[in-house]
């Protein structure tokens, strides 16, 4: 027969010793026993009841606990926002979800700044910024495109190269962007109804642009040279944009740089350019075709240049070399301005020669 414990567990196992010794004692005995087990299942049950409750209070007050714990952590994320007023200007920037993909515009840092680039649905890259100082004027950028969408005139052009691209300029003829280039007018018509499409509802997101040739690209070790005379920053205008081409002495392309839709911007460009070439890393590398580069890297190790495409790997490495011999005396030209004084000079000449037929 089961004896009763401190500790009661299994009623079953006492009601079956129960019913054995009904059948085998005497009513007296019986009635006897049975008060005793009923008081030591009364107990039982006093006990579970305890525990119960017990268990009950320790639960209550775990969901206590944790429910103090998120309101806690939001109050923290809470404060952590309002010190971080950039983040919340820019969700606040951000359209709202409507549960299409609308494109978006991609901030990221570069070896001059900060620029965008909007994509549309499919990944396409519809137009790459220039550069801007910070990410607030890239913020302040975008909404000023968004804003000249409707009023300002969005045209499909050809470049100096005969690449075709388009531009949004808005009413007092500023130039707001242009695009990436296409090989064909049809290509670029098509992207810029993607662009209409997709530029007021793009949502701002910030990435990291990340150089796909870093891991195979070899350092140049550059030799040391003096510094030549003879070479030109050139910068040209054509369409609303900006560029700049270096030229060595004999007329050899070293460097080029496109995309600006101001002048500050194109002259900011070539300050910068000559701050990391003397900075800087150049490296070379090898592309699909099998042809060579070099890129400049700046000391954060962002491309911040790529020359031109040579056959062989010595090519590179000597144009980057004559970009060290080049880049600090070589002569700033304006070819728009020096169009314009040698048209004015050839004008003055000719009246000159008027006046001396007549005299």
């Amino acid at each position: 027969m089961a004896k009763l414990q401190k500790n009661i567990i299994n009623k079953d196992e006492l009601l079956a010793d129960i019913e054995a010794l009904k059948k085998s004692k005497n009513d007296k005995e019986v009635d006897s026993i049975m008060r005793k087990y009923k008081k030591g299942l009364a107990e039982m049950d006093r006990r579970q009841a305890k525990a119960k409750e017990k268990e009950a209070t320790a639960l209550a007050k775990k969901k206590e606990k944790e429910a103090a714990k998120k309101v806690a952590a939001k109050e923290t994320a809470t404060t952590k926002k309002a010190a971080q007023p950039k983040k919340e200007n820019t969700k606040k920037e951000a359209p709202k979800s409507t549960g299409r993909y609308n494109g978006k515009y991609e901030v990221y840092a570069i070896a001059d700044g900060y620029a965008y680039r909007l994509k549309a649905s499919n990944g396409e890259i519809l137009v790459t910024s220039e550069v801007y100082v910070n990410r607030d004027g890239v913020i302040r950028a975008i909404d000023t495109v968004k804003k000249n969408i409707e009023t300002g005139e969005i045209r499909v052009f050809a470049d100096k190269k005969g690449k075709y691209k388009f531009k949004l300029t808005s009413k007092n003829h500023r130039v707001l962007l242009i695009s990436s280039n296409y090989s064909q007018e049809v290509g670029a018509n098509r992207a810029s109804e993607s662009f209409k499409k997709f530029a007021m509802k793009a949502d701002i997101v910030d990435v990291e642009i990340k150089d796909d040739d870093a891991a195979s690209a070899t350092k140049i070790k550059i030799a040391s040279t003096e510094d030549k005379e003879g070479g030109k920053y050139e910068i040209e205008t054509s369409n609303g944009e900006y560029s700049w081409d270096l030229k060595a002495s004999n007329g050899e392309i070293l460097c080029q740089a496109e995309g600006y839709t101001s002048k500050s911007g194109v002259l900011n460009s070539i300050e910068k350019f000559k701050q990391y070439v003397a900075e800087g890393t150049f490296k070379t590398i090898k592309d699909k075709a099998g042809h060579y580069q070099y890129k400049l890297y700046t000391p954060a190790g962002r491309v911040c240049a790529v020359g031109e495409s040579y056959s062989t790997k010595t090519s590179a490495v000597s144009a980057a070399n004559s970009v060290v011999s080049f880049y600090k005396l070589a002569e700033l030209v304006d070819l728009e301005e020096l169009a314009k004084a040698e048209a004015k000079a050839k004008k003055a000449k000719e009246k000159e020669a008027n006046k001396k037929e007549k005299a």
